[in-house]
This record gives structure tokens, sequence and C-alpha cells, in this order.
């Protein structure tokens, strides 16, 4: 029996974006002092968890991502504002969200939610919210007070790509923190 390997369905983040996530992080650490922050390699967004899989369904997992992938064609992502789940005054989740773009993940989380649950995955019910984690917090913070403060982020200069692909991602937790490697990337169709 082969070892489970846990894995997402993802859209990777070019690095320059992940820089410019990183120096917004930076501003947040002074106010928020016991958050875990993302490390910048690690941010992506995140279009479908898996959990743990038997590797020997890889493939099978890789053709329906693809199948998928070809019916959507490549679009722009625009990141932009910041925000917490559930909301500024009990924070577990910092994010940096999607201003333009999100309609358009949006549908491929979905085909790919609906599609993988007729493989056997957990069907997901509650509304797909594009966001890229940031970072998480284990205690109680209230950061309500800084709303008007976090507009400045609502639009983020050079964070801007085109979304071409996405990608099969494993992830390995070390006791530096999660290890993300791409498996597969899946090509969306080109206009």
């Amino acid at each position: 029996m082969s070892q489970s390997i846990r894995c997402f369905i993802a859209i990777e983040i070019p690095e320059p974006i992940q820089n410019r996530l990183v120096r917004i992080q930076e501003m947040l650490r002074n106010q928020i002092q016991k958050a875990s922050w993302v490390k910048p390699s690690n941010i992506h967004l995140t279009l479908k968890f898996l959990g743990d899989i038997n590797p020997e369904n890889i493939e099978s997992i890789g053709k329906v991502v693809e199948e998928i992938a070809s019916r959507h064609y490549s679009f722009s992502l625009h990141i932009g504002g910041v925000g917490a789940f559930p909301n500024l005054a009990r924070p577990r989740v910092i994010w940096a969200g999607v201003r333009v773009g999100a309609e358009h993940a949006s549908a491929l989380a979905q085909d790919i939610n609906l599609a993988l649950s007729r493989h056997g995955f957990p069907l997901e019910t509650k509304k797909f919210n594009p966001h890229l984690t940031i970072g998480r917090l284990r205690e109680k913070v209230n950061l309500k007070p800084y709303a008007n403060q976090y507009r400045q982020y609502d639009s983020i200069n050079g964070a801007e790509m085109t979304v071409g692909a996405i990608s099969l991602i494993r992830s390995q937790l070390d006791s530096r923190g999660a290890i993300y490697s791409t498996l597969q990337s899946y090509s969306l169709r080109q206009h």
C-alpha cells in the first residue's frame, strides 16, 4: 500500500507578486504579533483542497483537472485588498483578496469541485471565496480598528498576472512548516 500524500489544486503566484505580499505581511506584523505568516514561496490561490490521496490516483485526478483546464480560457488576475476570515473582529486567517478575475477563479474552482465529487472527493457546499492566505492566528485579536488602514491595500501595484495554468501541488508538513512541490501543471485555453 502506497503512503498517501496531501495535495491541493491551485493557481500558483509569480515570485514578484509573492514579494509584494511579503511587504504587506511586514506591515501587518507590527500590529499582529501572534500570527504565523505564510512563507512567500507558499502563497497561492487554492481552488480545491484534496487532502490525503493515494499516489496511484494522481494520474486519474490529473486527467480530470486537465479536462477542466482545457475548457477554461486564461484570464487576468489582480490581487488587492486585505481581510480576514471569519471577520476582522475575530480573525483566524488573514488574506489578500482578488480584485479582478474572481469570477473566473470561482468558475474554475466550481468545475473542479463538481468533477472531482464524481470521483469520490467531498463536494464543497460553501461559496468559493478566492483569496491568498498570508497569515494565520491562533490567539484572539481584534483587527477591526485597523480596517481603514487596510484600505491602502485595496489596490496593490504590480500585483497583476495572467493565469495560464492550474497546478496539482503536494504539501509535506515539516518541522519548519509546509513544503509545497508542484506535481503537475495544466494549461488553460489561450485566447
